[in-house]
């Protein structure tokens, strides 16, 4: 069996607002350049959609000049095949994909988000169509509109999405808050799973990439923490008893912050707890309710992409082996990237190799409602697979 690629991307281009409607062209995204920041260099881009900034990245991937170097047909999905070649040499059966753009672009007029996010789902599905279910979308969702969203979740569904994007933090709502629960309500039924990708609402010009500034690292701690920050909220809320069969993937930053967060909640949870202070012969002390981190897992059908650097035994210690995926972060170049993620987790001498097989393959599937026995890279020509090139993808 190959692998499953829980997070992989698209680079968004021109292309993806072709498919706006007469009466929405307004919100057409415009393109802005900025100078470069040495001679030799390209101009640097954005876009601004309605009122809001979002960054462009290059069709190579490379806005740091550095890292793995893709062309358009990979990057743009200008030749499908050529990326199923790509995937059959790595291994990988199925790339779950995601726009670039949207993982940190929040647009805050509801009639621009509505417009372009379902010119960009339209592109998305057509663009896939001929993939034979090996490329597999994520949805962008307008969730300013509730009644557009749902309609966004309709024709992903119908069209190859198997999954709807939203950011930790949504329109500053904790992904508990009751606003949401339509959308859940949908996306359990259709079968889709939410998916939070390491990003968040840019609030630094330098964070575009477009300034002579150089963001801090501390920026990346930024955009973890919105994940951990909508992995806590539907972990401490009674989402699972409302939606039991509703999925959530969290992609793109590891799983080394989940023991905090768990020891956060074992103590929080147990402030509350009349029985939390107790009087001991030394003086006043705490109780504190148990915990079981994998039961709290396994029944709010979470999952969380593992990096490949990771203390994967002791997470695996925690939350048990069966939430656990990968990804390759494919057409990015930033702390989540490894093309070759999958191989790498098989290869590690102090994994089980039936605990990596569950995290690069069966989890993934689990995850995003993929048969056990779509294994088409299995199929694929072996002579085909030597001959090509992953140097440049």
């Amino acid at each position: 069996m190959g692998y499953i690629d829980t997070d992989s991307h698209i680079i968004d281009f021109e292309d993806c607002w072709d498919y706006l409607e007469a009466s929405e062209r307004q919100f057409r995204p415009t393109l802005v350049e900025a100078p470069p920041v040495a001679p030799g260099l390209p101009p640097r881009q954005m876009y601004l959609i309605g009122e809001t900034f979002c960054r462009r990245f290059p069709v190579d991937c490379r806005p740091g000049d550095f890292g793995t170097e893709y062309t358009p047909e990979i990057s743009e999905l200008r030749d499908v095949s050529l990326r199923l070649r790509k995937m059959d040499a790595l291994g990988i059966d199925v790339q779950i994909l995601m726009s670039t753009n949207f993982i940190a672009a929040e647009i805050a007029n509801p009639l621009a988000e509505a417009a372009i996010m379902r010119s960009w789902n339209r592109w998305a599905a057509e663009s896939t169509k001929d993939s034979r279910g090996r490329l597999r979308w994520v949805l962008v969702c307008p969730s300013l509109t509730i009644e557009r969203a749902i309609e966004e979740m309709e024709f992903g569904a119908a069209n190859g999405a198997v999954g709807v994007m939203l950011k930790g933090v949504e329109h500053n709502m904790f992904l508990s808050d009751p606003y949401f629960f339509p959308i859940y309500e949908r996306a359990e039924k259709l079968g889709l799973t939410i998916v939070v990708h390491q990003g968040a609402a840019r609030e630094h010009i330098e964070g575009l990439g477009i300034t002579n500034l150089k963001q801090s690292p501390a920026a990346n701690v930024h955009y973890t923490a919105t994940v951990m920050k909508g992995f806590y909220a539907v972990l401490a809320s009674d989402i699972n008893e409302r939606f039991p069969k509703l999925r959530f993937a969290f992609v793109e930053s590891g799983t080394t912050w989940i023991p905090y967060v768990f020891h956060h909640f074992h103590r929080v949870r147990s402030v509350a707890w009349k029985d939390s202070y107790t009087i001991t012969p030394r003086g006043p002390s705490r109780q504190y309710l148990p915990l079981d981190p994998k039961a709290e897992i396994q029944k709010r059908n979470m999952y969380i992409s593992v990096e490949t650097d990771e203390d994967i035994n002791y997470i695996v210690s925690l939350i048990g082996e069966d939430n656990i995926t990968a990804g390759t972060d494919m057409c990015h170049n930033d702390n989540g990237s490894d093309p070759l993620a999958h191989t790498i987790i098989m290869e590690r001498s102090d994994l089980d190799p039936r605990i990596a097989r569950k995290i690069v393959d069966t989890n993934g599937r689990r995850a995003f409602g993929i048969p056990d026995d779509f294994c088409p890279a299995d199929a694929a020509d072996e002579d085909v697979k030597r001959a090509t090139d992953l140097a440049i993808l």
